[in-house]
């Protein structure tokens, strides 16, 4: 099979490609000893992995492990970055002694900070550029052609992200503004600020921003009022597509091996769940190596 055409992004095709720790047909779908309810460590605006509302991929996938288990699912709600493992899944209930919570999802598959679940999805780093401004963008490579024949495109891009040395390698530096990827308020959700509403590109300010691709297509595939195109930047190679899980304590293995079986089960489900998300396609990702980076939490 050719290696560029085996890039699933959704579970049916992780879980195709691999073998599970623990087979999900050895594992009995129940919940675990005194176990009422599924609790979720997640942070309440972070789409379109979770929010409040529940509207979020990461919602809707806690949900159908509460339904085969039969049990409730309630959240512990804390925003998702440094610290996030500490104050979480790792925090005692001064009022229960038990945990804040138990499982955890949108986390990096090689993580030191968790016991991870096979992965449920992977992707790679992309682009958002406005749909009617007369111009293609399908590479790196463009934005520079743009920015030479049309005019200097000013592009947004996060610091310590992935393309910044392409770009500058490019001859783009002056052309980038920084923005940090973990802002100050706790409610600020780095994708509704460059493009979501009333965001940076849309008023123009920015023609371009660079950004993970589950953020970046969500919220451009999701915007009314103006246009927007998302393209993965699949030529940054596999060894820039990154998986994700779900993630645990150390200690629970078998609560660990049951949500697997569960993500076997409802495989597609799950698929079903994030294509409605619009996660980039990474059929096309060009390979490079078969050596991975590591990703830490």
């Amino acid at each position: 099979m050719n290696k560029m055409t085996c890039w699933k992004t959704t579970l049916a095709g992780i879980l195709g490609a691999v073998t599970l720790g623990v087979q999900a047909a050895d594992v009995e779908i129940k919940p675990l000893r005194g176990q009422e309810v599924v609790r979720v460590c997640a942070d309440a605006y972070n789409l379109p992995y979770s929010n409040r509302e529940l509207e979020g991929f990461d919602n809707k996938i806690a949900e159908i492990i509460g339904e085969e288990l039969g049990l409730p699912v309630e959240y512990y709600w804390f925003p998702q970055r440094m610290g996030f493992a500490r104050n979480t899944i790792n925090r005692l209930n001064p009022d229960t002694g038990g945990y804040m919570c138990d499982i955890a999802f949108n986390i990096p598959t090689k993580s030191d900070m968790y016991l991870t679940s096979e992965p449920y999805f992977r992707s790679i780093e992309g682009m958002v550029y406005r749909a009617d401004d007369g111009y293609e963008l399908n590479t790196m490579e463009d934005i520079a052609r743009v920015s030479e024949e049309l005019r200097p495109l000013r592009i947004g891009i996060f610091d310590r992200a992935l393309t910044t040395k392409p770009l500058i390698d490019l001859g783009l530096r002056d052309q980038l503004t920084y923005f940090n990827i973990q802002p100050g308020g706790t409610t600020d959700n780095p994708g509704r600020t460059l493009i979501g509403p009333e965001n940076s590109i849309a008023s123009g300010d920015l023609d371009v921003v660079m950004i993970w691709g589950p953020i970046g297509s969500y919220f451009a595939n999701t915007s009314t009022d103006v246009p927007m195109n998302f393209v993965p930047l699949n030529e940054l190679t596999d060894r820039y597509v990154f998986e994700f899980s779900a993630g645990f304590r150390r200690a629970d293995k078998r609560w660990r091996d049951v949500v697997n079986a569960i993500f076997e089960k409802r495989k597609d489900d799950i698929e079903a769940i994030l294509a409605e998300y619009h996660l980039p396609s990474l059929d096309n990702v060009v390979p490079q190596s078969e050596r991975r980076v590591r990703v830490f939490e």
